[in-house]
């Protein structure tokens, strides 16, 4: 029994990982262009691609499933909770890039 939910927690946290990993990667990959070297349509285009990716990592995710196991003196308990996922997440390298790009557009005499 206990060997089944150590691997259902190990493999929980691996797939979080995972799935945070994705995430990073995606904004690493975002902030490495220059924007500086872009013609005026790619320009706009990577402005709405530093926009989706900040509404993406930004907006709520679905349900959220919590295990924890813990002990107190002699007794053990496992507690499991339910909860709505991080809403509070904010993207500032991503936000900054994108107002920097904002401000290359209204050089170029671009609005977005």
């Amino acid at each position: 029994m206990k060997t089944k939910l150590v691997i259902a927690v190990l493999f929980t946290v691996v797939v979080t990982m995972f799935l945070l990993s994705g995430c990073a990667s995606q904004t690493q990959a975002l902030l490495a262009e220059d924007y500086t070297k872009m013609g005026n349509e790619e320009l706009l285009r990577y402005f709405y691609r530093l926009d989706d990716e900040i509404e993406r990592q930004e907006k709520a995710w679905g349900p959220e499933i919590g295990i924890g196991i813990g002990t107190f003196g002699h007794h053990s308990g496992m507690g499991v909770g339910v909860g709505t996922g991080p809403t509070g997440y904010t993207a500032d390298d991503l936000r900054n890039r994108r107002i920097d790009v904002r401000l290359e557009l209204k050089k170029r005499g671009l609005n977005p």
